[in-house]
């Protein structure tokens, strides 16, 4: 898949819903509302790296670099959580990345494809399937030689009809019962 700027964007707003009700779900358990900020930042952060960066440095992703990916995001999201005074733990901090990110990736390559059967296709992209123009209103190509109705050496000569030559006419059939000749 070669995501688009638009697939990337939509697909990593899909893919962190998810952890964004797991981290309002913590963030109102625990009185903290550093989770709920936390994933707020990671999806700036995506966005601006799949805005700016992605696109010029990759062209295409295998897959081992999904990791390597994830690796420095969790740096600079850990960074950036610093210089914002998001108030976790470094603990906290480091456990909520890795589970929010292991349940972006498995939405990512397990639920989207389901979901969205053309995703992959589409490039990240959720679009609409419809025609664009009914079928019935699509223009029909022109024929570039009118019809003959005498078929062609060529349609002849793969043709299952096939005219038996008259030598062949006078032989007896294959099937039936024969004398044996001595």
């Amino acid at each position: 898949m070669c995501p688009t700027i638009l697939g990337r964007l939509e697909t990593r707003t899909v893919v962190l819903i998810g952890p964004a009700i797991v981290g309002a779900i913590l963030s109102l358990a625990m009185h903290n509302e550093g989770f709920i900020v936390i994933i707020g930042v990671y999806l700036l952060l995506g966005s601006v790296l799949d805005i700016a960066i992605y696109p010029f440095v990759l062209q295409w992703q295998p897959p081992w670099l999904t990791f390597v990916l994830a690796i420095v995001e969790f740096v600079l999201l850990y960074v950036l959580s610093q210089i914002l005074k998001i108030h976790l733990t470094h603990l906290d901090a480091v456990w909520f990345f890795w589970l929010s990110w292991t349940m972006a990736n498995w939405t990512k390559v397990v639920i989207l494809p389901i979901v969205s059967l053309s995703w992959i296709e589409n490039a990240g992209e959720f679009r609409s399937t419809d025609w664009s123009v009914p079928p019935e209103f699509e223009p029909l190509p022109l024929l570039a030689q009118p019809a003959s109705t005498v078929p062609g050496a060529l349609a002849r000569e793969f043709s299952s009809v096939i005219e038996v030559p008259a030598e062949l006419r006078a032989l007896p059939a294959p099937s039936g019962v024969h004398e044996v000749p001595e």
